[in-house]
């Protein structure tokens, strides 16, 4: 079982620095996974020594990406920061799943946080997972909530001889990174936008709650998807102008590449937010339409029976000298009058086209 979310009033009165993880605990366990490469060899390894990438820092030429999946292990996280020479208040941020997306510049390194959407099929909604990078003179560290496939394809790509990636520094595996996360809200968008087909489908011809409820949720998940995009769009304007220098000028237009990436994304999600309020007018409409079919059917059924209430209500004041009580058709010809009238005005109903 995970550890139920904890908000930041839980760590009201703690000193600044104070390594406490704040948020839902996705993961219970914690993996280290350490990539050492250059521009002629390849390694990776999992390892609950981190430190024994040290030597390997030591060659400039040598880029080591240590990654973090699961923030379970503190201590592990501890270790880590003080074999970097974290600052504790990044590593405070890092177990800090609420975080803003931003980018901050250290002395020794550059801190970059940012969300990761993946769209859970099971539960229908999209899931926002918390990244971290740190980004060093010849390393890169990165930490994720839980253990994630997301970053299979990069180390397949840096474990192939003919990789690019492997021939540049740090930076631009910070950048493929931030790439690779930027990239995924597509498929989220995609899945969306498959949704909102459905839905619209569905509002017109059966205008039920749980599809209102269905289009409210999509909304808070656009107004959730905008709110870690937009700042992330600020970080890499951030990154791009920065003097930090850790990232490369040669480098500032992949940065821009991902920054085009999130323009596009916050442009669509806003496109996609439109199109949910005029899903929500529908659903109102094909609601009001539908309440003015009953209505007039019901007003229909009122209109036949105001005659027949006049024609029974007439023969029912049983006046001494009315002379169809004592007829002996009487009580046909009252029926027979009856069912004329409504005869006669369902077609006219009719061919008025008002049913």
């Amino acid at each position: 079982m995970f550890k139920k979310a904890i908000g930041q009033s839980y760590k009201a009165g703690l000193p600044p620095g104070s390594l406490v993880h704040v948020g839902e605990l996705k993961s219970d366990t914690t993996e280290v996974t350490v990539c050492e490469y250059d521009k002629d060899f390849y390694r990776e390894n999992k390892t609950s020594e981190p430190e024994e990438c040290l030597s390997l820092l030591e060659k400039e030429a040598v880029v080591v990406w240590v990654n973090l999946d699961g923030l379970a292990d503190i201590e592990m996280l501890q270790r880590i920061g003080d074999f970097f020479n974290l600052h504790r208040l990044t590593l405070e941020d890092i177990l800090n799943n609420e975080q803003r997306p931003r980018q901050e510049a250290y002395e020794n390194y550059t801190y970059v946080v940012l969300k990761a959407l993946v769209y859970n099929d099971d539960q229908n909604r999209i899931d926002t997972e918390q990244v971290s990078i740190v980004i060093g003179g010849n390393y890169v560290f990165s930490a994720c909530e839980r253990k994630t496939e997301l970053f299979d394809t990069l180390r397949k790509r840096l474990a192939s001889d003919k990789s690019g990636i492997r021939k540049k520094g740090a930076d631009y595996l910070a950048y493929a990174i931030m790439d690779i996360v930027v990239d995924g809200y597509f498929p989220v968008l995609e899945k969306v936008s498959g949704h909102l087909e459905n839905l619209e489908e569905l509002l017109l011809e059966k205008p039920e709650e749980k599809n209102l409820h269905a289009v409210h949720r999509l909304k808070r998940e656009m107004l959730g998807m905008r709110q870690a995009v937009w700042p992330l769009r600020e970080a890499l304007i951030g990154l791009e102008k920065s003097d930090s220098i850790f990232i490369q000028t040669d480098n500032a237009f992949h940065l821009r590449d991902v920054y085009s990436h999130t323009v596009q994304i916050i442009e669509t999600a806003e496109i996609y937010r439109e199109i949910l309020s005029g899903l929500l007018e529908i659903y109102l409409s094909s609601v009001n339409n539908r309440l003015n079919e009953v209505m007039k059917i019901l007003t229909i059924f009122a209109a036949i029976f105001i005659p027949l209430t006049l024609i029974s209500g007439i023969y029912g004041m049983n006046f001494a000298y009315m002379p169809e009580l004592n007829w002996r058709y009487g009580y046909p010809f009252s029926l027979g009058l009856m069912a004329a009238v409504a005869i006669f005005m369902l077609l006219y109903f009719r061919r008025k086209k008002w049913f």
